[in-house]
């Protein structure tokens, strides 16, 4: 649920920074900033919780915890960084940034969709994530796609 909020947070942040700087245009602005809020909270939130409070959030997916879990939490922390760098560093970082991000959470809606089918995990972790896990990197995705293929100012 906290991905769906931050995704929501993301886009009344977009339109605050675009107001600010309207000179680089709607797409790029949303970009920049799906990338560095949406991108760089969801690695830090998943680090937190892969990591620090692991039993948790295992138990909420219908999961065991193992140090694997901890392996996803130094993972997610890593591709977090990159979307917070994405402020610094543009143009072909953002695609870098963005293909591990995409990667990783179109995986997971996979692998929460079969959990369903499978073993009919209804946990509410493994349920409610699957909505952000497609529509946040889908949202990025044609940003980026619209950034390079569209035309300027938009």
């Amino acid at each position: 649920m906290v991905y769906i909020i931050i995704y929501g947070i993301s886009w009344i942040l977009t339109f605050i920074y675009n107001h600010f700087n309207q000179s680089s245009g709607f797409i790029y602005n949303a970009c920049l900033v799906q990338l560095v809020f949406t991108v760089g909270f969801f690695g830090i939130f998943n680090f937190i919780g892969h990591v620090i409070m692991r039993e948790k959030v295992a138990r909420s997916i219908g999961w065991i915890s193992n140090g694997f879990q901890i392996e996803l939490g130094i993972v997610s922390l890593g591709i977090g960084i990159s979307g917070i760098m994405c402020y610094w560093f543009r143009d072909g970082f953002w695609t870098a940034a963005i293909i591990p991000f995409s990667i990783f959470l179109f995986g997971a809606a996979i692998l929460h969709i079969k959990e369903i089918i499978k073993l009919k995990n209804f946990n509410s972790g493994n349920v409610v994530i699957i909505l952000p896990d497609i529509i946040m990197p889908l949202t990025i995705i044609v940003l980026l796609f619209l950034k390079y293929y569209m035309v300027d100012g938009i």
